[in-house]
């Protein structure tokens, strides 16, 4: 445990050095990520957030659609104290979209991130913080999927999350009927449990995947954990599985060698198409 809550505070350090960094430079990031792949930068105003997206094929009629999700971003300048802008400088997500291989693909950035700061001064910090996972942001993300379904005629849907992301696309998978699998990278699916083991404050006002077992455990799962990741080790995953019915819909994959964020991007095509799922 004592390791666990040290990697935890070594991680929420980094974050903070990091987290001084302006819009622009994490933008310029961004840029550099998807300057060789073929992703239209576009933001969309969803329920009470505008959010950053990046897609490809929308005008593609009836091709699965692969929808990713970011992670938590910057969400903390120490383990104490939250960051002023969530936008990430390594956009997990966003990388792994980039080197997918599909002909449509939705890339989601979570609320408040890549928001100048007259726009991010309208947008609560609680919503990087206990009220990550809300219904706020749960809905939000879900219209932007509805626009992007809309756009493309599909009912075919694979979602994937990095991350807190992983936690989002349970969420909305839950409450959709188009959601053939998805899947999740490094994610804290019993979030109740994860603030628990690390001692951190609860995420009083976000929604926990497991209150919608049933309607999750209809649909193929298929779950990435690092073998030394410590911020979102496999406990955590196993925890999940627990409270899950039992059923070969369910799968984990422990990769060796990868922690938290070494080394999904490298080895996401070779992953990817292991899982069967396109």
């Amino acid at each position: 445990m004592y390791k666990a809550f040290f990697a935890l505070t070594l991680f929420f350090y980094m974050v903070g050095c990091v987290n001084n960094q302006s819009i622009n430079q994490r933008s310029e990031i961004v840029q550099a990520i998807v300057s060789e792949v073929d992703l239209k930068p576009e933001r969309i105003a969803a329920g009470d957030f505008l959010l950053m997206t990046y897609h490809r094929g929308l005008a593609i009629a009836d091709k699965k659609l692969m929808v990713y999700v970011e992670g938590d971003g910057y969400a903390w300048r120490t383990k104490n104290q939250l960051s002023k802008n969530p936008t990430p400088k390594h956009p997990q997500a966003l990388k792994l979209a980039a080197k997918d291989s599909a002909d449509s693909i939705l890339y989601i950035a979570r609320p408040c991130m890549y928001l100048q700061e007259e726009l991010l001064q309208d947008c609560s910090d609680k919503f990087w913080s206990s009220h990550r996972y809300s219904e706020e942001v749960i809905s939000s993300i879900n219209q932007v999927i509805d626009w992007a379904t809309a756009m493309s005629s599909t009912n075919k849907l694979t979602l994937i999350g990095y991350s807190g992301g992983g936690t989002i696309a349970a969420l909305i998978a839950a409450r959709r009927n188009d959601v053939s699998s998805f899947i999740t990278i490094a994610s804290n699916l019993d979030h109740k449990f994860w603030t628990e083991f690390h001692g951190i404050s609860p995420m009083v006002g976000s929604l926990d995947p497991l209150e919608y077992a049933k309607e999750l455990s209809n649909i193929k799962q298929i779950h990435f954990v690092g073998a030394k990741d410590k911020i979102v080790p496999e406990t955590i995953i196993q925890h999940y599985l627990l409270k899950m019915p039992s059923n070969d819909k369910i799968v984990v994959k422990v990769i060796k060698g990868f922690d938290h964020s070494c080394c999904w991007e490298k080895a996401w095509p070779d992953l990817l198409n292991a899982t069967n799922i396109k």
